[in-house]
Parts: C-alpha cells; structure tokens; sequence
C-alpha cells in the first residue's frame, strides 16, 4: 500500500472505530493497514479456500506470541522491583 492508493471516506460508529483503534494497536498496524487486513481477510474467505484461515491462525499466533512477551517483560520487571524494594532501608 503507497500513499499513492486511492482514498475512501468512510463513516462508522464510535464504537467500532474505538474497536479497529484498539487491534491495530494489538497487530502493530496502522489503522488503515488493519482495515484493509481485515476486508482482505473477509473477501478472500470461502468454502473452499483454507488460506484466509491459515492466514487468520498465523494472526491469531503472532498476536498471542506478542501478548507472552508482554506478560514475561512484565513478570521480569516486577520480580526486579521486588528485589529492589527488599535491598532499600
């Protein structure tokens, strides 16, 4: 995608938007680039074709694999705070 692409004006609900907002952060992406993940995905679905849940599964496991690092950063960090509290007067 280039800026040169074609543009699209698009009204949605707040909601929905606060929706998109929320999984482009998640997927690393920028809201536009998670819209057209996501329509791409929804036309390129279809009783036959496996690869758009291939590709779905694939999403699903780097967005769980990017939620452990978070969790592990979190727990080293924690652990080191608890160190550091016990070692202050």
């Amino acid at each position: 995608m280039s800026r040169g692409d074609p543009h699209f004006r698009l009204r949605i609900p707040e909601d929905l938007k606060r929706e998109i907002e929320a999984a482009a952060r998640a997927n690393s992406r920028t809201i536009t680039s998670e819209v057209v993940y996501r329509l791409e995905q929804s036309f390129s679905r279809s009783g036959t074709d496996q690869g758009g849940l291939i590709e779905e599964i694939e999403a699903i496991r780097s967005r769980l694999a990017h939620v452990r690092d978070l969790i592990v950063r979190q727990e080293l960090n924690t652990g080191s705070q608890d160190r550091n509290s016990k070692r202050s007067p």
